[in-house]
């Protein structure tokens, strides 16, 4: 029993040390970045644009987990009690992670139907399309939040520790169904747009390059969608 507690304190520990190598640029690069994000796609953008409409909500989205995350590593580094601190800041981060990563896989799919389907985006795609559907996300992002099992925290004594071995198993689905589904649908819309950009590579110069340039922002942005969300998976896995 005694190794047993020792074995899960040093899994905190490594859990603890890898938050901070990962959480600590994330904040330091996340705030400023975030903040020139909100001033380009509010103040400087005038029209309404599908792009536009996921931008703002992905940066809410985000500008809230950039808030938990100093609260989550102190929660797996420290006994704190789980009192409403503790709940407040599970209910932010199990509501903006999820529709992070949900909006990426929405800017993602948009892009494919775009590039894909260009003569049914017309119908397909609309500013105001784009609204009402993140809108019923965020209905029922929040509704999962605060209405998800939470039977397993009422068994442990401290935030965000599991002292239990019995598995989470609402935690393991929901690792499962907000992470692995939508990496699969971005990966696939990703290398979908990848081959079509290649399929009609221009003749001239000019066009080549911007094409090039897209397929460059493709492919990079899958790589932060892979590693951004995959740094929030430990938190899960450590409390599941």
């Amino acid at each position: 029993m005694k190794n047993c507690t020792n074995d899960n304190d040093t899994l905190q520990n490594r859990t603890a040390l890898f938050q901070l190598i990962v959480y600590i640029p994330v904040l330091s690069l996340g705030i400023p970045l975030n903040t020139m994000a909100f001033w380009v796609f509010c103040c400087k953008l005038k029209k309404w644009t599908e792009t536009r409409v996921y931008m703002i909500n992905l940066m809410v989205a985000d500008s809230f987990l950039l808030f938990a995350l100093p609260f989550l590593i102190y929660f797996t580094k420290y006994d704190h009690p789980i009192d409403k601190l503790c709940s407040t800041i599970l209910n932010i981060y199990f509501t903006n992670m999820p529709m992070s990563i949900l909006i990426i896989t929405l800017i993602a799919i948009d892009r494919y139907i775009a590039i894909k389907f260009p003569l049914k985006a017309k119908v397909l795609r609309s500013p105001l399309k784009s609204a009402s559907i993140c809108g019923f996300l965020w209905i029922t992002v929040i509704m999962y939040s605060y209405l998800r099992p939470k039977s397993e925290e009422k068994e442990e004594k401290f935030c965000l520790r599991k002292q239990s071995i019995q598995p989470n198993y609402s935690l393991l689905f929901s690792i499962i169904f907000w992470y692995f589904i939508p990496l699969g649908i971005v990966i696939f819309c990703s290398v979908q747009i990848i081959k079509c950009l290649k399929k009609n590579m221009a003749t001239t110069s000019h066009e080549t390059k911007l094409i090039q340039k897209a397929i460059h922002i493709v492919s990079v942005n899958m790589c932060v969608f892979i590693v951004q969300n995959s740094s929030l998976i430990p938190v899960l896995a450590d409390y599941a």
